[in-house]
């Protein structure tokens, strides 16, 4: 087989893949590329029309009732009033070995169905934040006639398969933008990803429900702030010289 290989379950003319918008991102800060990229899929009711196969494929998959058997990396589809969406949602992020590989592959394939436009998404470092009314900044990919009410992200690095797919998309002339939304660097960031989402949603002019993200995320931060108390309370109870140490 090819090392990296675009496979279409559905039966599908490649042909009415032209001219869609492309959204993909992956696991970095906050999960939020991963996550924006699921949730848009599942959210829009997309259909599944295919998956990458790699030479070293993640050996994980999982059951869901809407949708069946999950692979690694799934291309999902669907044209909504007349605007077409291509989504690739990487539940796994590609071995190292094949990375440049992938992505250069992933590149090549939605230059060849002849997509429209891409959007990437990621998570940034909230220390690159200058005010506190920041909430995403975004990096533009060639010539693309679009602009977001926020500050572009000038002179810092992006690395990872995201910096890979910018590389890529630049280099077969495909326009886009990416959208980064301040997140939390260790856990998932559902509140960062519900930001992503909307401005996606902005850029495409539909409606994406973001309710349940806000909700996730409201949950997450219940529980990291009574781990914090919790910590609190076992640092004082170790500084007062009550109770039994603890060893971790």
């Amino acid at each position: 087989m090819k090392r990296i290989n675009i496979m279409l379950i559905e039966d599908l003319a490649l042909d009415e893949l032209k001219n869609s918008i492309f959204i993909t991102g992956y696991t970095g800060f906050g999960l939020v590329g991963y996550l924006a990229t699921r949730h848009i899929a599942f959210q829009l009711k997309m259909r599944r029309i295919g998956f990458v196969e790699t030479k070293y494929m993640p050996e994980s998959t999982f059951y869901t009732k809407h949708i069946g058997i999950i692979y690694p990396f799934e291309i999902y589809y669907k044209n909504i009033n007349g605007q077409k969406l291509l989504v690739l949602v990487n539940h796994s992020i590609p071995d190292t070995r094949e990375r440049t590989y992938y992505v250069r592959s992933i590149a090549r394939w939605v230059r060849d169905v002849g997509i429209k436009e891409a959007i990437l998404v990621g998570g940034l470092d909230p220390a690159v934040r200058e005010s506190k009314e920041e909430r995403y900044r975004w990096i533009p990919i060639g010539n693309i006639n679009i602009t977001l009410e926020a500050p572009v992200l000038e002179e810092r690095h992006v690395v990872g398969p995201l910096a890979l797919t910018m590389m890529y998309l630049h280099a077969y002339k495909i326009p886009g933008v990416v959208i980064l939304p301040y997140a939390e660097p260790y856990r998932p960031d559902p509140r960062a990803t519900a930001i992503a989402v909307t401005e996606i949603a902005k850029l495409l002019d539909i409606e994406i429900d973001v309710s349940q993200l806000y909700k996730e995320a409201g949950i997450i931060e219940e529980l990291e702030s009574k781990k914090e108390e919790l910590l609190k309370r076992v640092y004082e109870t170790e500084v007062s010289g009550k109770g039994h140490p603890m060893y971790m």
